[in-house]
């Protein structure tokens, strides 16, 4: 599935301050740190997110924008697709993606940052909490026959397999909608 799950869900840290994430240079990495914990943490199916070698998933969570800063080698970051929504911004050498922002404003998501936690060597970071995109993976070549076993497995993990994102997530974004309409109409 992935590294960070594949022998149990560890749990996270409701008073964790931060820490930083680094890219996998051995020389010169890019770092990025973070002031608080993250939230939403899943491990996602989608082909566009970054995915450790062998892994079916990616591990993703959010933080605010405004508590994310690149604080080291920032100039070997690059956007992988700018036409996406979330600007996946990732290291030049070794192709790890350190953030994804969203620069719509109008975007339920606006605000937040996507991030992969573990890129960081401190423990504490908000435990992955349910398993997005997972029909997906069969897009990056898992066989279509084995989906059965990989809800199983995410199951059996507490990891909840949706095949869009969890039902709390999925409600932010149609209510933000709504309220878009609302606003709009008024």
């Amino acid at each position: 599935m992935h590294p960070a799950v594949d022998q149990g869900v560890k749990p996270g840290d409701a008073n964790f301050s931060g820490g930083r994430l680094f890219c996998k240079c051995m020389e010169n990495p890019v770092e990025v740190s973070i002031r608080g914990n993250s939230a939403h943490n899943h491990v996602c199916g989608c082909t566009k997110c970054w995915k450790p070698a062998g892994s079916l998933f990616s591990m993703v969570a959010v933080v605010p924008s405004d508590a994310l800063e690149v604080t080291a080698n920032a100039e070997k970051l690059q956007v992988v697709d700018p036409s996406a929504t979330i600007q996946r911004h990732a290291c030049r050498e070794c192709g790890v993606h350190m953030y994804g922002r969203i620069e719509n404003k109008a975007h339920p998501f606006y605000g937040l940052d996507f991030v992969h936690t573990e890129l960081s060597d401190e423990d504490g970071w908000s435990a992955p909490e349910f398993a997005a995109f997972v029909s997906s993976i069969i897009e990056s070549g898992a066989p279509p026959e084995k989906m059965p076993a990989v809800r199983a497995r995410l199951r059996e993990l507490g990891l909840e397999p949706y095949d869009c994102l969890s039902p709390a997530l999925m409600d932010a974004i149609a209510t933000h909608v709504a309220k878009s309409r609302d606003a709009t109409a008024a």
